[in-house]
């Protein structure tokens, strides 16, 4: 079902199953969570919905079956045979007869029934409506709606003069793109920093014109202190200029997915300007989900400092 697979993989995207490596915040409950989710949405969501309509279609299929056979049996004893053409519709002449009213009736009703696999799909379109309105390249953000068709809003009101009311009413606002801390991690006896020396963002604003992405720095990329054994790798986080988005291959997709690909070239970019083979193995070799320990820890710092997301305070409610 075209329907329920276009929702499964919302779903998929909304609890972040790309992100599987990330161990912090709310990606670290989602992990933990991972295989009841999977579940969830493999194997129970469509279950769920199949038992409540098979239910509903066995017991009311059965019931008009015999209701409708009633009724023919009864227009055969009263008006006769050739009541119904060859097809099984009632002849012309006797659809004003109250029995054959009757059975037009039901016969409508079982085609009612009959497209209940269309109401399925309906069910996981609107499901799929909804949820998408909640999330948007990556972020768990409500997404501005106008009424085009005469539907509008519901909103919660009691006469008053004035109501304000809010797209994120009663939910809380994670940001994290305006932090831009310090990022460490360990490589066997080194310790690899990841610093932001530049950031320009747009004041007063909470929508980005356009896409913001952490790329090495020009002038300083990575620099050594031998004698502490530490690693500072410099970053910029800016907009992209025309020949870095044709460099890095990111005219389409979304900024997650960009931004996945410059870490691709930034992993190799910074890996070029480590002589160590030490440190360069330990910062190549695998260490989870296929990746190795610097991209590992790329996607990790980029991810953590430009995901934002709400949080509803009365989540199983909402």
């Amino acid at each position: 079902m075209e329907a329920l697979q276009k929702f499964q993989n919302l779903l998929k995207e909304l609890f972040q199953f790309e992100a599987s490596d990330l161990d912090f915040g709310i990606y670290r409950i989602l992990n933990y969570k991972r295989k009841q989710i999977e579940k969830f949405i493999e194997e129970e969501l469509k279950n769920k919905v199949d038992e409540v309509f098979a239910k509903y279609e066995k017991e009311e299929h059965k019931s008009v079956d015999e209701e409708l056979e009633k009724v023919k049996n009864e227009i055969i004893e009263h008006l006769g045979n050739n009541t119904f053409m060859p097809t099984g519709k009632i002849v012309e002449d006797f659809k004003n007869t109250p029995l054959a009213k009757k059975f037009l009736e039901i016969k409508a009703r079982k085609e009612e029934i009959e497209q209940l696999k269309h109401i399925k799909s309906q069910v996981f379109n609107d499901l799929y409506n909804f949820f998408s309105r909640y999330y948007e390249e990556g972020d768990f953000i409500p997404q501005y709606r106008y009424s085009i068709k005469g539907h509008k809003y519901a909103i919660p009101y009691n006469g008053e003069e004035l109501k304000l009311y809010w797209a994120n009413r009663d939910q809380y606002y994670i940001k994290t793109g305006i932090l831009f801390r310090d990022y460490a991690f360990k490589a066997g006896d080194y310790r690899v920093i990841f610093r932001t020396v530049e950031a320009k963002e747009e004041l007063n604003s909470n929508k980005e014109t356009k896409g913001r992405f952490f790329v090495l720095d020009d002038q300083n990329p990575v620099e050594f202190i031998e004698n502490e054994k530490v690693v500072i790798v410099c970053f910029q986080y800016r907009e992209l200029t025309e020949e870095e988005v044709k460099y890095y291959g990111v005219k389409g997709g979304s900024n997650n997915s960009k931004q996945e690909k410059i870490n691709e070239e930034n992993h190799e970019g910074i890996l070029s300007k480590i002589e160590n083979l030490s440190l360069k193995g330990l910062l190549s070799k695998e260490y989870k989900n296929g990746k190795s320990l610097l991209l590992y820890q790329l996607n990790r710092f980029t991810a953590k400092n430009t995901k934002d997301y709400f949080i509803h305070k009365n989540l199983k409610s909402f």
